[in-house]
Parts: C-alpha cells; sequence; structure tokens
C-alpha cells in the first residue's frame, strides 16, 4: 500500500509545539491556506507549563479564536512549516456540535493539494495516519461501525485485530480517509483505552467556515453580511415557543431531517442549537425553507415566526 505521506506532498500536517520538538496531533489542508484539527490538539501546544495553568487543574488557558500553534509536514515530505491561527468562527470546544474542532489558517500555503472530503457509510474501509512518538507517522486501518462515542454525532471506527499499531496519543485530528479513495471522511477525535476502537468527528458535522477553493477568505463583505444574516435568524428563533419550550423543541428535533439532528442535540443551549441549526439547514442542506414551514406549523404563524421569516429572507439574498 503506498502511503503519500512518504512519497509526495500529503494534506495531512503536523501540529507541534513552537519550537517544532513535541509533536501533539496533527491536522489536515482543507484549503490552500487552512487546516482543520481537534480544539484539544490546539489546548495541548499552546498550554502553559504546569505552574501557570489554570486554577484547579481546569486545562490549559489561551487556546480559542486567534491563539496560535506550529504546523509542519511530516518528515518523509518536503520541508515545510507554517504558523497557523484559529479563525474567529472557527473554534467548538466542549459546549456545542461538533464539540472539538478548530479552524486553522496557515501563514503560508501548505506544499499540498487539499484533501477532498466525502461523507462517510457504515462499513466504509478506512486508514489512518498519526504520530504517536513517530517524526513520519504510523497507519492504523480499520472499519467504520457508526454512530456512538462521548459526544453526539461522533463515528466508532474499529481498528483491524491484526494490526500492529493502534490509536494512540498523537492520531488526534489525523484525517480519517477511505481506503482506496485517500478522501477525508473526518477527524480522529478519541480513542478507546486500548487503541482498538477509535472515534471521528465526520466531515458533514463540521461547519464549512473556510473558502472551498483559492476563493476569498471568510472575511469579505459577502461573507460577512451573509453571517450577520445567519446570527440574527438565529437571534429571531429564540424568540420561538418551539424552541424555548424544552417538550416541543424535542417534538420539533424529531421532526427534522436526519441529517439535521446528526448535528444537533435537543438539549443544547437554545442560541447554540438555533446557530447550529440554520448553519447547517442553509448552508450545508438547503433545507432552510423545510426547516422554516416546520415551525411555522408548530407556531401558527405570529409575529416570532414572521420575524423568523424576515430575517431568513434576508438570509438568502445576502448569500446570493
Amino acid at each position: 500500500m503506498s502511503h503519500p505521506a512518504l512519497h509526495e506532498p500529503d494534506w495531512q500536517l503536523r501540529v507541534t509545539d513552537r519550537r517544532g520538538t513535541a509533536l501533539h496531533g496533527a491536522a489536515v489542508l482543507v484549503a490552500p491556506e487552512y487546516a482543520l484539527t481537534c480544539a484539544h490538539v490546539v489546548r495541548e501546544a499552546v498550554a502553559e507549563p504546569p505552574h501557570h495553568s489554570d486554577p484547579g487543574g481546569a486545562g490549559p488557558g489561551g487556546a480559542g479564536p486567534g491563539s496560535t500553534v506550529r504546523l509542519d509536514a511530516p518528515r518523509g515530505g518536503p520541508r515545510w512549516e507554517s504558523t497557523a491561527t484559529v479563525v474567529l468562527d472557527g473554534w467548538w470546544w466542549d459546549t456545542a456540535a461538533p464539540w472539538d474542532v478548530a479552524v486553522l489558517r496557515l501563514d503560508r500555503p501548505a506544499p499540498a493539494r487539499p484533501a477532498t472530503s466525502a461523507p462517510h457509510r457504515v462499513g466504509d474501509r478506512v486508514r489512518v495516519l498519526g504520530f504517536p512518538r513517530a517524526e513520519n507517522g504510523r497507519w492504523v486501518t480499520g472499519r467504520v461501525v457508526g454512530t456512538s462515542g462521548s459526544r453526539h454525532g461522533n463515528v466508532q471506527i474499529d481498528v483491524d485485530s491484526t494490526a500492529g499499531f493502534t490509536v494512540l496519543p498523537g492520531f488526534s485530528g489525523s484525517g480519517v480517509r477511505g481506503e482506496r479513495t485517500d478522501t477525508l471522511l473526518g477527524l480522529v477525535c478519541e480513542a478507546s483505552g486500548d487503541g482498538r476502537a477509535g472515534w471521528m468527528i465526520p466531515m458533514e458535522a463540521i461547519p464549512r467556515v473556510w473558502p472551498s477553493s483559492g476563493g476569498a477568505p471568510a472575511t469579505d463583505g459577502a461573507t460577512v453580511g451573509a453571517k450577520e444574516a445567519l446570527a440574527r435568524t438565529a437571534r429571531a428563533m429564540t424568540d420561538l415557543h418551539t424552541l424555548l419550550t424544552p417538550d416541543m423543541r424535542l417534538d420539533f428535533y424529531l421532526a427534522l431531517d436526519p441529517r439535521l439532528r446528526r448535528g444537533l442535540r435537543a438539549d443544547q443551549d437554545i442560541r447554540s442549537f438555533a446557530t447550529r441549526l440554520v448553519t447547517l439547514a442553509h448552508h450545508e442542506y438547503g433545507l432552510l425553507r423545510e426547516v422554516l414551514d416546520l415551525l411555522d406549523e408548530r407556531e401558527e404563524g405570529g409575529a416570532g415566526m414572521l420575524r423568523v421569516r424576515e430575517e431568513a429572507a434576508l438570509l438568502e439574498e445576502a448569500s446570493r
């Protein structure tokens, strides 16, 4: 089996400390100047020494939008390194789906083509390159089993029992790729104690806040206008009885398209729920009108629903 990281520039990168001496995990290139990794990898990479840590052992401080890490290419490929900054809308940690993701903007383009992503399917054969105390990386192979794990929407991968290696520290942020296609299916985010099972955040669960190609970054005027309209639409939704009342919200959640349910959790805070719902429905799946119709059935019209529709119309206009 050919290993691209050892023979040609690969879309998987390494996350190291500021000196490039300690490996913290991996990142995957998703656009010429953008990469994805796990938020916990960023937290570890920017952690202060123990005596400067947050009180009570709460974990490293300073991680989040605006924090920087160092990336480089695996040693088998061309020499390359760059600093990378977590983008403003590219940080999900602990309280909102997809729970453990950071979007990084590179200070210089990586020496590889970005990964091509694809949705996963149960039964897919996959392979993963991780960096557990290995500069060039180590490969594991396995099979997609289905949704499970500690976070809603994560997907389990069973590692081949005959494999010489298992999923160890250093695999976090690694890209799960189709065994034959090399397409990016998700990011490794956690593993079982013995490393025989791992969990990934599927690509379809991660909001696309990076350019789809070499186009304009997410700070151009048109995109900023769309982002503001999205935020206003979500804020308007937070005034609806359907979302404010737990039982009504659960009923609404269960009526949603399964693709939307995979990226949501019915009991998360209302602002996060509404923002994630609008993002998925509008940007990812083109289902916003269907969502509005479901809300309208439950709200039976009313001033609140009228405001939601007005803001949604502005969102569609800003996105054209």
